[in-house]
């Protein structure tokens, strides 16, 4: 996990139980479209899917960063758990994309900051998103 890449505002905002930003279903960073979808259940295994789009089109040059394709870290509002996930797909060369899979074990309900690291070009590209854990 790249601890600089938790801004100070966001880090105090998780901490402190202060309002996120309302739960979504994507996020733009750098021009890229993530789009999240699963349902999130508390304590159970469930599949968290991203697809990443640019410019309308899907991108399927995700390049590996520390030997996978997609960093996830997860921050639950108000108290100190987090989690730490990469994705399903194995890494086969620069061509990842436009769908990765994860495997969430979120332990509580309520609303998770996600933190989506991922690589493009030689390009190091930070993501933030809210979603809600039932």
């Amino acid at each position: 996990m790249v601890v600089a890449s938790v801004g100070r505002c966001s880090a105090h905002r998780i901490e402190h139980g202060i309002a996120l930003p309302e739960a979504s279903s994507s996020t733009t960073v750098d021009g890229y479209v993530v789009n999240v979808s699963g349902d999130l259940k508390a304590g159970m295994d469930s599949a968290l899917t991203m697809t990443f789009a640019k410019a309308g089109k899907p991108v399927t040059d995700l390049q590996p960063y520390l030997d996978t394709y997609a960093h996830l870290t997860a921050f639950h509002q108000g108290d100190q758990a987090f989690a730490h996930l990469h994705p399903e797909t194995k890494v086969h060369a620069d061509h990842g994309g436009p769908t990765l899979l994860f495997h969430a074990n979120l332990p509580r309900s309520g609303n998770w900051r996600l933190f989506l690291q991922f690589q493009t070009e030689g390009r190091l590209h930070t993501g933030e998103i809210t979603v809600h854990v039932t």
